[in-house]
């Protein structure tokens, strides 16, 4: 059953979530699917791009709008879809769900979003629940839910394998030469937005203390050195007196001329985004999927994606604390298990090219197709709902009148005695 839908995320933006939604999204429109995407950070500046690709729908730009919801709601009002969908955190789910101006009569609703960290906190619980069909982003995540008490379905990120694979060494090296490297550096990276989820402290002084006597080290971070809501990373280094020289930037990366974050991942032995609680972490299957040991922490949805000897798991102090995002728990990494485990991969080549060699066979089983086949179920399902509800408001409508008594009313006999009442029946 095809549907109208509205679907309501970054769509235009290789962020995480945009990429979640030009992917699942297009999969959609190919399978006959009406779609209209609403992006928060598209500009509208440049046709919206999907690798290369314009996207076959169209993206209203709501970058930059001072309302942004108000620019929904008129979406909503000019287009009237059969489904909302929401691909994003809780709160812009919970922003559309609490709207009075939607007719949630005949509009269905579809939420498809992280589960950061435990517990879920219970507003967001309650909008899941209002849903008509729910998703999320990894299976840590399903089964959050399923033991708060909601059933939800799996849309885990694929793996674009046109985009994101292993260059062939030559080129590899190219690239490192551009930033003065050769093939005697170690790299690690992290590919991961400046914010105070990720530890990015914690990833700085990992490596600092790995990289004390190993002067071919580096860190390269896909990243702001300054990031708006996260680290000053430059003044970090400098009060911790940690070496900033061995760290580059992406903008080191892209004045260099290495544009493509698939020559970016290239450039890496191993790749690490520890954070206090992650939702899933896409560039970690990305840079496995290029032959990068990726390195996350033993929380959340890291064992999923590196665990199984797939990459390598980094223990928590294990001492968790509610944080700022909806009260879910915040773990911190273990900066000796770190370093340790840093100094394994660096001192056993032969075994990190195994473990990054059963990293890219994982990474590259992971497809957009099976993520967009389990929104398609949610999909048709929520379509066939309000269908059903629709034809039998339909029939209702249209059901011919029902025959009703009338009560003629009461007459004197002549003889002054009444007659009794008489029922006639006339169609209304």
């Amino acid at each position: 059953m095809m549907a109208k839908i509205l679907i309501v995320s970054d769509s235009g933006v290789p962020t995480g979530y945009g990429r979640i939604a030009d992917q699942v999204a297009t999969r959609l429109a190919q399978r006959g699917h009406n779609i209209t995407a609403a992006s928060y950070r598209y500009d509208g500046l440049l046709p919206p791009m999907l690798n290369g690709e314009r996207l076959p729908y169209w993206v209203a730009a709501l970058g930059g709008k001072a309302d942004q919801m108000g620019e929904v709601m008129k979406l909503y009002a000019a287009i009237q879809p059969d489904i909302i969908m929401s691909i994003q955190d809780f709160p812009f789910a919970q922003n559309i769900r609490l709207s009075n101006q939607i007719d949630w009569s005949r509009t269905g609703f579809i939420v498809v979003t992280p589960v950061d960290g435990v517990p879920i906190y219970p507003q967001w619980l309650d909008i899941m629940k209002q849903a008509d069909a729910g998703l999320t982003i990894s299976s840590f995540g399903v089964e959050a839910f399923r033991k708060a008490g909601v059933r939800v379905g799996l849309c885990r990120p694929g793996v674009d394998g046109n985009e994101f694979y292993r260059l062939p060494d030559e080129e590899r090296m190219a690239n490192r030469a551009k930033l003065g490297l050769g093939p005697q550096h170690f790299i690690i990276g992290s590919m991961a937005q400046n914010q105070g989820r990720k530890d990015i402290p914690g990833m700085v002084k990992a490596f600092n203390e790995f990289a004390l006597d190993k002067p071919h080290a580096r860190l390269y971070l896909d990243m702001e050195a300054v990031g708006p809501v996260g680290f000053d990373v430059p003044s970090l280094c400098k009060q911790f007196d940690y070496d900033a020289s061995k760290i580059i930037f992406r903008q080191g990366a892209t004045q260099a001329g290495i544009m493509s974050l698939r020559e970016r991942y290239n450039l890496l032995d191993a790749h690490m985004v520890i954070a206090h609680r992650e939702g899933y972490g896409l560039p970690l299957a990305e840079a496995m999927a290029c032959g990068a040991v990726s390195i996350a922490m033993d929380y959340c949805s890291g064992p999923e994606i590196v665990g199984q000897r797939k990459g390598l798991l980094i223990k928590t102090t294990g001492y968790g604390h509610a944080g700022t995002w909806g009260g879910a728990q915040d773990y911190f990494v273990d900066i000796d298990d770190f370093v340790r485990k840093l100094n394994w991969l660096h001192d056993n080549p032969a075994a990190r090219i195994a473990m990054a060699e059963r990293g890219m066979r994982w990474a590259r089983l992971q497809t957009w197709d099976k993520a967009a086949d389990n929104v398609a179920k949610a999909v048709e399902w929520t379509a066939a709902k309000y269908k059903h509800l629709a034809d039998a408001l339909a029939a209702q409508m249209n059901r011919p009148a029902p025959v009703l008594p009338m009560t003629a009313p009461v007459q004197a006999s002549p003889d002054g005695v009444k007659l009794e009442t008489v029922e006639l029946l006339e169609s209304v």
